[in-house]
């Protein structure tokens, strides 16, 4: 190779470096606005990602910074290509920064030779890396921030911690009653069902205005059904047992009463929504109340004893369960209070006195409202009060009334002729008919001839 051929490599070499060098400066500068812009997007992205409770990987997310750098280098690629130069044009930037007279130009154009290459070649370009390393540093914080921020607690507070109370309360209902056998699967199946459908809506809006107002009116409906079934339940076994106990005992009219009242909680039992234990509801359907002879003593105590059980289960499902009342009669529940009524009912005559709302109601009514003897409080007697001391008087005070009459004219008058003058006038009256002018007096005239 000859020393010509090497000078042409050596100043092809230098020129490629100054084209690299201008080009990749443009491709930076255009490349800088997209990348601060990316930084940000990127750091309010991932900020609101683990606000709402995404857990963020960084290494993870390699192939997304990943592909998000290649598109913007090739957006800024494409923009900043116009400004790019190539071998032709660096020469004549050496040509001018080393002052070679155009010698780089004629030699590659093979007029002339090639001139030696000096010791250092400065082309008159110097990178600062104070502004070029600026936007990558801040893209770089700010992602960085993005994944190792803690967030703030208001930013937590979206994320709901718990369930709402309804929810859970509704879960124990159903979870007392299943243990205890009260309903059916299928009923119970049906109210979880209608949990999930509030369940299954984003987290964030658990505690939303619609979600509580939605789940407090599932929690009533729920509570008024349950209540519902131990009220019927306790209706039941409270007739049964009348019915076992003092059946020999009550009137007629008395045991239609209980007897309804069997049958209304019957009634009630097969059309609640929530559905009653099958077993259970068969054996009471197979009860004859008018002949409960045909069963034994152990029998009907027996299911009595469910009854009451899993009435007691039903009772006041939104302050606890399990409030029992023990067997009418038995000194152990709040319903031995009916066994005087049943007493009152079964022995001797009806006596005076007021009743008790049931169907043993007495008779009489209360001494308050109707009675024989008369009451005397001295309301026909009026007496007057008198005061003569007024030294401590006040305005508004009554001094004292008096009866009196009005004074009338009775006089008897005739009938008086309207529309004449009894007299000219006196005094400014005169004066003022006196004071006409003849113009006024002319107009007069005319108008009222």
């Amino acid at each position: 190779m000859t020393d010509q051929a090497v000078l042409s490599a050596r100043w092809h070499a230098l020129a490629k470096r100054t084209a690299w060098k201008v080009n990749t400066a443009w491709l930076v500068e255009r490349l800088t606005p997209w990348l601060v812009g990316a930084g940000a997007a990127g750091f309010a992205s991932i900020v609101w990602l683990r606000s709402r409770g995404h857990v963020m990987d960084f290494v993870a997310l390699w192939p997304w910074w990943s592909g998000a750098a290649v598109l913007l280098t090739g957006a800024a690629l494409l923009w900043a290509r116009k400004q790019f130069i190539n071998t032709e044009t660096a020469m004549v930037r050496l040509e001018s920064q080393l002052r070679l007279h155009n010698a780089l130009t004629v030699a590659r154009l093979g007029r002339g030779t090639w001139p030696k290459v000096p010791e250092s070649v400065l082309d008159g370009l110097r990178w600062r890396w104070e502004r070029v390393s600026g936007p990558f540093v801040v893209c770089a914080v700010c992602l960085l921030a993005a994944f190792y921020l803690p967030i703030t607690p208001k930013a937590q507070a979206v994320i709901p911690d718990a369930q709402p109370q309804a929810w859970q309360q509704m879960d124990e209902w159903l979870e007392k009653l299943k243990d205890e056998k009260v309903i059916t699967p299928e009923s119970e199946a049906e109210q979880d069902a209608k949990l999930d459908a509030l369940r299954n809506q984003p987290q964030e809006k658990w505690f939303s205005h619609e979600s509580l107002n939605a789940s407090d009116t599932l929690k009533q409906q729920l509570q008024r059904e349950i209540a519902n079934m131990g009220r019927n339940l306790s209706d039941a076994e409270r007739s049964l047992n009348a019915l076992q106990n003092y059946g020999d005992k009550l009137s007629e009219q008395a045991k239609e009463q209980m007897l309804k009242e069997f049958d209304e909680a019957m009634q009630s039992l097969k059309s609640n929504t929530l559905a009653l234990d099958p077993s259970l509801l068969k054996e009471l359907s197979q009860i004859d109340p008018k002949n409960l002879k045909s069963m034994s003593k152990e029998q009907l105590d027996q299911l009595r004893d469910a009854l009451k059980n899993k009435s007691g289960t039903c009772e006041n499902p939104g302050q606890g369960f399990g409030q029992n009342k023990g067997f009418l009669g038995d000194g152990q529940g709040e319903d031995d209070a009916g066994l005087k009524s049943l007493d009152d009912m079964a022995t001797g005559p009806q006596k005076e006195g007021p009743g008790n709302g049931g169907v043993d109601r007495g008779p009489g009514t209360a001494p308050l409202t109707l009675s024989k003897d008369e009451n005397n409080f001295g309301t026909n007697k009026i007496e007057g009060v008198q005061n003569d001391d007024f030294s401590k008087a006040q305005l508004g005070t009554t001094l004292g009334t008096q009866d009196g009459k009005h004074e009338v004219d009775k006089t008897s008058t005739g009938p008086t002729a309207a529309g004449t003058v009894n007299n000219q006038g006196q005094g400014g009256e005169q004066v003022w008919r006196e004071s006409l002018t003849p113009e006024e007096k002319a107009v007069l005239k005319r108008v009222f001839q």
